[in-house]
């Protein structure tokens, strides 16, 4: 009987012969790329960090660091002078003196010291509290923190000091991610398939030589083509708007930053190994309770009509709020947030609402809510910090949780979590005093790594304090507290501007530009006879041409029409194009509403002369803004 053709021992034969042949190609390929990973390991020098951020590019940027010598020789590196609008002015020699511990600070206007400066900030207070608890050491602190600097551009510091024998790098980031307008393409997916094996190709010797050589054959502008250019120094939107009302949700663009930022995280924790230096990531915190958010929205998929009543409602809870009725605005909150629970603005009152009726863990949720969802984003949101925890657990990273160790303190003096005004001075900058907390769990933190061997005493703590607050510029703290009361005013935020004026000429009460927005701030919060004694205040003090216009609408509005006429003529006289236009348009109604109708025809007609003038004519020229950010 013969054999079927599927038991057949000569096809048997054949089947595992192929099947031999196979096997053995596997493993002699595998067998081949082994031996070249090997060799390329042993051969191949170590990759240093990448220079290059694969999503954005610098045009005209200057280098931060400059190279010069001291009155000794010495090779000493100083912040290029260009920078120091963004960068305090600091300088270290360029090869570091034995015994020297070198730390470099990284980061935002909060790393900078911001509304102060270095000595103010945590940089200042480790400067200070280092030496009294080793002193083995000679401690040198950097502070490279640039104002509205995002990680892609602290990336590059970062790259700048990587020569420098750079022992540690503290970096705290995640509140400027926001800022700049830049684009992405599949950046704001989940990874591909594809992107998965390149990634795992690219982490080997062999991967990477295939890199190298395909590089090399690629032109600058293929490269620069795929980026989005940025200008050479911080360029935000809202430098192009006339606040934060020009921001627009776009939640794509979001996930398309967030990943951004949690490649840079990777690419500084690769610089920092690189150059052989530790890294300190700090979990920034953010002021929840007693800033709102910057811009607020309803669903723009609501109708005009439940807009308008959802807008009615809001009004309703806001003056419930304003009068202490609590539950009274958290029963108008609650079906808001239910029917939209993005409004920024509607989380942010629930939030208070929810404290007020001692509720602090949901208050606290509904309060990070209002960052989460606010339009312009100026504060770390929930991805953005859920990013730096997981960088922070790579075994090359020391971790500082300063929101945890903030809420720690804040609850045990007040009795909840809802960070505010007595940890901050704003939306993110913190107090003196925090950053000297924040200081102090670095310090703990490097106790913990074995690179310092003891934490401050508390008598050591509040001795840095005195010499810290000691040290501060009467004028120069004026100055800093005027300028957040401008931002603040900028941003349409008066009740925060309102208080940082008042910081302003609690240090100094002649400062007729604090009072100038002082009074403006309350004046556009309603409380018109607040604004009327700061606007007396203030003329009483002297002279303040910005002033003039505003205080005599406000006389007109209130009945002074004499008083109202003087500051007005006194405006038009101050003034010049738009703003002198606007100056007629306000005495003409003044006229018209006393029924001096030619007097009125003449103020009309002078502002249609200086509207219609030329854009070059010097008469055309608009005033610069009543504040500038």
């Amino acid at each position: 009987m013969k054999s079927s053709p599927a038991t057949s021992p000569e096809l048997k034969s054949r089947s595992l012969g192929i099947g031999k042949k196979l096997l053995f190609a596997v493993v002699a390929t595998a067998g081949f790329v082994v031996a070249i990973e090997l060799l390329l390991a042993a051969t191949m020098p170590s990759r240093q960090a990448s220079l290059e951020d694969p999503y954005v590019g610098f045009a005209g940027s200057l280098p931060l660091l400059e190279e010069q010598q001291d009155s000794t020789g010495r090779g000493l590196v100083r912040f290029n002078r260009a920078k120091l609008v963004w960068f305090n002015n600091q300088s270290f020699l360029a090869d570091k003196p034995p015994r020297t511990y070198r730390i470099v600070c990284l980061g935002g206007s909060t790393t900078f010291g911001r509304p102060f400066d270095d000595s103010t900030s945590f940089c200042g207070w480790l400067r200070h509290l280092l030496p009294m608890v080793d002193d083995e050491r000679n401690w040198e602190v950097i502070n490279a923190g640039g104002i509205s600097y995002a990680s892609y551009r602290v990336a590059r510091v970062m790259q700048e000091f990587s020569p420098y024998e750079v022992d540690l790098f503290i970096l705290y980031t995640g509140q400027n991610e926001f800022l700049e307008q830049r684009t992405y393409g599949d950046l704001m997916g989940p990874p591909t398939l594809t992107a998965r094996i390149s990634r795992f190709a690219l982490a080997t010797h062999l991967g990477r030589l295939a890199s190298d050589l395909v590089e090399r054959f690629e032109t600058p502008q293929d490269d620069a083509a795929s980026k989005t250019l940025l200008s050479g120094e911080v360029d935000e939107i809202l430098n192009h708007t006339i606040g934060p009302v020009d921001y627009d949700r776009d939640d794509a663009w979001h996930r398309g930053v967030e990943s951004h930022f949690r490649l840079n995280l990777h690419r500084m924790c690769d610089i920092a190994s690189a150059a052989g230096a530790r890294l300190v990531l700090v979990n920034p915190a953010s002021n929840l309770r007693d800033c709102a958010p910057f811009k607020s929205s309803f669903d723009a998929s609501l109708s005009e009509a439940e807009t308008a009543a959802l807008s009615e409602q809001l009004r309703q809870a806001k003056t419930a709020l304003q009068v202490g009725d609590a539950e009274g605005g958290l029963q108008r909150l609650i079906p808001i947030a239910a029917t939209d629970p993005r409004n920024a603005e509607v989380q942010f009152l629930l939030g208070n609402g929810l404290l007020a009726e001692e509720q602090p863990e949901t208050a606290l949720a509904a309060m990070q809510n209002a960052i989460d969802e606010d339009v312009c984003p100026l504060r770390a949101t929930r991805p953005i910090k859920r990013i730096l925890r997981e960088v922070a657990r790579r075994d090359d990273v020391i971790q500082v949780d300063f929101e945890k160790k903030l809420s720690d303190h804040v609850e045990a003096e007040i009795g909840h979590r809802c960070l505010g005004n007595e940890s901050f001075l704003d939306h993110v900058h913190p107090s003196i005093e925090a950053h000297g907390l924040l200081a102090r769990a670095i310090i703990a933190a490097l106790v913990r790594e074995h690179v310092v061997q003891r934490t401050p005493t508390t008598e050591e703590v509040g001795r840095a304090g005195r010499t810290i607050e000691g040290g501060i510029d009467r004028r120069a703290q004026t100055i800093a507290f005027r300028n957040l009361a401008k931002v603040m005013h900028w941003a349409g935020k008066f009740d925060e501007a309102s208080r940082s004026a008042r910081d302003a000429l609690r240090l100094s009460p002649t400062d007729l530009e604090s009072r100038f927005v002082l009074a403006d701030s309350l004046a556009n919060s309603g409380q018109e006879d607040a604004a009327l004694d700061q606007y007396r205040t203030l003329f009483q003090t002297g002279t303040f041409d910005r002033a003039l216009l505003p205080y005599g609408e406000l006389l007109a509005e209130r009945g002074e029409n004499s008083a109202a006429k003087a500051y007005l003529m006194e405006a038009i006289f101050a003034t010049q194009g738009q703003t002198q236009a606007h100056a007629f348009r306000s005495l003409g109604r003044l006229h018209e509403r006393l029924g001096e109708d030619a007097l009125a025809q003449e103020c009309f007609d002078a502002a249609a002369t200086i509207q219609s003038s030329p854009p070059s004519s010097a008469a055309n020229r608009t005033a610069p803004p009543l504040v500038t950010p």
